[in-house]
């Protein structure tokens, strides 16, 4: 289990560190695009890179949320819960039934980069394949999957790595 926990809590850092690579990429575009413009020189097809960026920027970002425990999660009501056997099979439920929805997002996400994939998509105006950008999100929805299904594992047998659970305030004050 803790060998497990290593890889993920690598693969969560390599995410973090995409998505920010992609927000900066985006900054950069954004500046250079905007001091161009205002000297008059455009640069054909910025928005069609921009879009590019923002898919490993949000679903690597994604990804590191998820090991983060930073994820979308009721997590105002379930914290405070004190019973820790009824907030565990609850957090443990809540994870296991948002798998099911980001496997049904990672599943379309890769028929579609093998749909698309075959036909050779590109982006308009500057002819980028679109391949791999699809293909970074399908990976970072595997990786969210399976943080995901090890939560609900260590949930199971009882093992809470949540940041802000009664105990670790406590523990923290």
């Amino acid at each position: 289990m803790r060998y497990a926990q290593r890889i993920l809590d690598f693969l969560s850092r390599v995410s973090g560190m995409i998505a920010v690579a992609g927000i900066l990429a985006l900054m950069m575009l954004t500046v250079v695009t905007v001091v161009f413009r205002a000297i008059g020189i455009a640069f054909p097809g910025t928005y069609v890179i921009a879009e590019l960026l923002l898919i490993p920027a949000i679903s690597f970002a994604l990804a590191y949320a998820t090991m983060q425990n930073e994820h979308t999660g009721v997590s105002l009501f379930v914290e405070r819960l004190q019973h820790r056997r009824f907030r565990l099979t609850l957090k443990g439920l809540m994870l296991g039934l948002g798998s099911l929805f980001w496997m049904a997002v990672a599943l379309a996400t890769i028929r579609e980069a093998i749909r698309r994939g075959a036909q050779g998509e590109t982006s308009p105006i500057i002819n980028i394949p679109i391949a791999p950008f699809r293909w970074m999100m399908a990976t970072a929805m595997i990786l969210i999957c399976v943080t995901l299904l090890f939560k609900v594992v260590q949930l199971l047998f009882g093992h809470d790595d949540s940041i802000n659970t009664p105990e670790k305030l406590e523990n923290k004050l």
